[in-house]
């Protein structure tokens, strides 16, 4: 019924017309444009397509471990599979699963999935994750949260009051909010490297590569804005914007921890919100609150995002061995 396509450079235009155009559940993250943003030799990419009497009817984004894992994609928050609209029926789902599972066998141990979340999908994922899961896939679920937006409204008057009285401290001190220039770029990137220390981990990106994403790979996608003090930087944040859900999603949070007269994060969450919602960004979103593809949760972290009238939202990972 299918043939396999496995990735090559020269089919970077049809695979990325396929996930952004074609898909029920392609993102630009999904997208060789995006993804080849990893220098050469960082991971062993092992993606493929299926295809259906010339036409493409899924693509799975992924990579070779040392291990012997096939990973869909080391280098992206979301992997695959990504289904074609025509083919999104519980009948086609389950005949493409099996397909690729039998084609994963000749090449790989074990394999885990990482789909796109339902909050970036143009129609439900219960079919893919119905299908996954009794085909006895493993699933774990790392838990997300998520604003929802009023042009109409000021995000302020959604959250709570524990939360205002926060952000109120901050008002006396005039702060500016804008946009990230190159210039202000590796300022930024100082605070993140400083905030990602705290938990013992790094920016998935350098800085070189944040420029690359800015300019080049995903320049209509990507935002870098930050709070500013006179000349001292307050916080800043890199955004994605989700364009066929109309999903606005903070990537990284820098805030400057030596401020003390009031708390930075707050300030760059609020003026984020607004900004959004007068874009007509329908939701919000703030990533995962829990490590270890969710076995702990911060739970710190999920009551501060609840705090902003945040829900919550599940991203989720299937493995299986061989």
């Amino acid at each position: 019924m299918f043939s396999v396509l496995p990735y090559d450079s020269h089919l970077e235009a049809r695979w990325d017309r396929f996930v952004m155009n074609e898909s029920v559940n392609g993102t630009f993250l999904q997208t060789r444009r995006f993804l080849n943003y990893h220098p050469q030799g960082r991971f062993k990419d092992a993606s493929f397509m299926l295809e259906s009497s010339g036409i493409i009817v899924a693509a799975f984004p992924g990579n070779l471990t040392d291990a012997g894992e096939w990973i869909s994609h080391q280098g992206s928050t979301f992997g695959g599979p990504v289904i074609a609209k025509h083919y999104y029926t519980a009948e086609r789902i389950a005949s493409i699963v099996e397909f690729a599972e039998n084609y994963l066998k000749g090449i790989c141990k074990s394999v885990r999935m990482r789909p796109t979340s339902s909050l970036f999908a143009l129609d439900s994922t219960a079919l893919l994750e119905y299908t996954l899961e009794h085909r006895g896939y493993t699933r774990q679920t790392e838990l997300s949260a998520f604003c929802t937006l009023d042009p109409n409204k000021d995000p302020f008057e959604t959250c709570k009051d524990s939360c205002r009285s926060v952000f109120r401290k901050s008002i006396p001190h005039n702060l500016e909010y804008r946009e990230v220039t190159d210039a202000e770029l590796p300022e930024f990137y100082k605070h993140l490297c400083i905030s990602k220390a705290k938990f013992n981990v790094k920016p998935v990106h350098t800085l070189d590569e944040l420029l690359d994403l800015k300019h080049n790979r995903i320049a209509d996608e990507v935002k870098f804005r930050a709070l500013w003090k006179g000349g001292t930087f307050v916080a800043g944040m890199m955004m994605f914007d989700f364009k066929q859900t109309n999903v606005r999603h903070a990537q990284y949070i820098a805030p400057n921890v030596e401020i003390r007269d009031f708390q930075p994060s707050t300030a760059i969450y609020i003026s984020v919100m607004r900004e959004a919602a007068k874009d007509g960004i329908k939701k919000f979103s703030w990533g995962i609150s829990t490590e270890d593809c969710g076995e702990y949760l911060n739970l710190p972290l999920f009551k501060f995002k609840e705090s902003f009238g945040a829900k919550a939202s599940l991203n989720l990972i299937y493995s299986k061995d061989f």
